[in-house]
């Protein structure tokens, strides 16, 4: 009852009050809580191996941790994708329950736990519906004793007390909160939004913004040096996006700005950035990024007939280049195309214009441009 009423108070960070609880009212003086990846945005997935480095330990040497993380987890045998099929779905899992204390031994994983006298071994996982969202480690000397089966019921009321307090943590973590904020705010509006975590990857976006990055992709679908630095392994319907973000951040933190406008054939798209510091699920203070993005989108010249509106996105970066001042060579060059395939599209602008030269060319464009600002 007691264990009941400390662990629904409030706390900055749950995974280590329940650790501290179980020394309190149990004795287990030795124990780790991994929190694992909780999706909060959407798309996102439970994973384990991200979340390595946000464990919380008590009253374990950081030492051994760290060769955990870099080596030895990959061992774990309650890695609980590698847990055989009748034993995933339960709360509480003994070492013996995997294998016996004499193959354990063997294992790099119990040479790793042994040499830390943390011999026995109780994981108890935590669920929200058939998603593991979180596991807690119990540890045992071999002075102490392994763990008993009349155990098994009574560390199960315990896994199941825990994993409804830590889901009502997690629905009202920062993190949670932010996702809420989001989609109340900022789903429905014209005005682009994205928040992107501390190594600026996209987690979430809204309509507009993905829209936006329509356009501003169309200016680099050709460049190759922008498509290198569009690598990203998140989700892909963020792919777009994360381009944008990756052509901007490096101007907004080099300049040391909050805002920057970038020129395109289309418009001018503006962005505004913010960041701020909040509590991520795992109760991990991380830094979190808000960005604003506008379009003002040029207007195409209003007689629909206009042989500027009958021209593709191609033969309009030509043409734009062209009235910049720039040679066949250098819009090949800017392109990544041949200067053979520069020349077929300059021959189809001038039918479509009806001109046999540049200048002509060039005289039909001048209140074009004047008019879009370019």
């Amino acid at each position: 009852m007691h264990f009941a009423l400390d662990l629904a108070k409030d706390s900055e960070n749950f995974p280590k009050k329940v650790l501290a609880l179980f020394d309190k009212h149990f004795g287990f003086r030795r124990s780790i809580f991994f929190p694992y990846q909780y999706p909060a945005f959407l798309g996102g997935a439970a994973r384990r191996g991200n979340t390595l480095s946000n464990y919380i330990t008590y009253g374990i040497r950081y030492g051994p941790m760290y060769d955990y993380k870099d080596h030895i987890y990959k061992d774990d045998i309650f890695r609980y994708s590698s847990l055989p099929a009748h034993l995933k779905g339960k709360r509480v899992i003994f070492t013996e329950d995997v294998m016996t204390l004499e193959e354990y031994e063997r294992t790099p994983y119990g040479i790793h736990m042994a040499a830390e006298d943390l011999y026995y071994q109780a994981v108890l996982f935590f669920y929200q519906g058939e998603r593991v969202i979180g596991s807690m480690g119990l540890f045992r000397t071999r002075e102490e004793g392994g763990f008993q089966e009349e155990e098994r019921p009574p560390l199960e009321y315990l896994a199941e007390l825990v994993e409804a307090n830590y889901q009502n943590y997690l629905r009202h973590s920062g993190e949670a909160r932010f996702q809420d904020c989001f989609h109340l705010f900022f789903q429905d509006v014209k005005m682009g939004a994205v928040i992107l975590n501390q190594d600026m990857t996209v987690l979430q976006t809204n309509k507009a913004a993905q829209e936006i990055s329509q356009v501003f992709w169309e200016q680099y679908r050709h460049n190759q040096g922008h498509f290198l630095r569009s690598n990203y392994q998140g989700d892909p319907k963020f792919r777009e996006v994360q381009t944008m973000i990756n052509e901007i951040s490096d101007r907004l933190t080099t300049q040391g700005g909050t805002s920057q406008t970038f020129t395109s054939l289309s418009g001018d798209i503006s962005f505004y950035h913010t960041s701020f510091l909040s509590s991520s699920a795992g109760g991990l203070i991380q830094t979190w990024h808000l960005m604003f993005i506008t379009c003002q989108t040029k207007e195409l010249p209003k007689n629909l007939n206009h042989p500027y509106n009958t021209l593709t996105q191609q033969e309009r970066r030509i043409v734009y280049y062209l009235s910049s001042g720039m040679k066949n060579e250098q819009i090949a060059e800017e392109l990544h195309i041949s200067i053979y395939t520069v020349r077929t599209h300059i021959a189809n602008i001038y039918k479509k214009f009806e001109v046999n030269n540049k200048v002509d060319l060039l005289m039909h464009l001048q209140p074009i441009m004047k008019e879009q600002g370019t």
